[in-house]
């Protein structure tokens, strides 16, 4: 038995036996005492647990809200573009999903989530996270779906440079390129690219990642462009799905 073990019998102990000979009334407060001791550490555990609950369902509420400010506020320069008069809030939803798998052949291309068809879930519909665009939804079965993302070989999405507004495709090819941007066309290192809207499946406005490398190719016409891919997929916990992003067709391409 450890010390603090011996010391805390020892006391109980103790208190029981003072406890035999006290007065019923002083039995009673002197018992209300010793357990509002002897329990305080459950209470505060309690508590510290409740604060947990509330802290994660609040966190969750706020990354809805950053995404559809984000999404809104793309959609609010081009309309401040074109007609002042037209603006209007779009009521973006936005369903939290857990990643509970991963492809071990592709461990970054293609990711397994928590949510289907009985959430509201359906093929091609954008899927993004805290920091940015993901990919979108691949294969939707009744609770759970398979989310191919931009890391997956092969994955294209129509693009631009918010910075000068040059249009493009970005592409996985073993690294991400910001494809058919012309030798002549004005772009940086550090330019930040986001979804163009040119898509039946991505809304606008919805960020990429930022220029990591410019280089000239062998190409008559195009440079190379690299990308550093705002969502890191390899550290995926969870993700959203756009419920009522761009309607599409299942095969759509972006």
């Amino acid at each position: 038995m450890h010390r603090q073990q011996i010391i805390l019998f020892v006391t109980l102990l103790f208190v029981s036996l003072i406890s035999l000979f006290l007065k019923e009334n002083t039995n009673l407060t002197l018992t209300r005492d010793v357990s509002s001791v002897l329990l305080y550490p459950v209470r505060i555990t309690g508590n510290f647990v409740t604060q947990i609950t509330i802290s994660s369902v609040h966190i969750e509420q706020l990354e809805n809200a950053v995404h559809k400010l984000k999404l809104e506020n793309a959609a609010l320069r081009d309309l401040l573009k074109l007609d002042t008069t037209q603006l209007v809030s779009k009521d973006l939803r936005l369903l939290r999903a857990s990643v509970i798998g991963r492809d071990p052949l592709n461990i970054n291309g293609y990711l397994h989530v928590d949510k289907g068809t009985a959430h509201g879930v359906s093929i091609n519909q954008p899927v993004i996270s805290v920091d940015g665009f993901v990919g979108k939804v691949k294969y939707a079965g009744p609770s759970s779906s398979i989310v191919e993302t931009i890391e997956n070989q092969g994955f294209t999405v129509s693009a631009f440079d918010i910075n000068t507004g040059i249009h493009g495709m970005i592409r996985c090819q073993t690294n991400l390129i910001f494809d058919y941007v012309r030798h002549s066309d004005s772009i940086h290192v550090g330019d930040s690219i986001l979804t163009s809207g040119m898509s039946e499946v991505f809304p606008k406005g919805i960020l990429i990642g930022t220029v990591r490398r410019i280089s000239e190719s062998d190409d008559l016409f195009f440079k190379r462009v690299y990308v550093v891919p705002a969502t890191q997929v390899n550290l995926l916990t969870s993700l959203y799905i756009i419920l009522n992003g761009v309607q599409s067709k299942a095969g759509d391409s972006p």
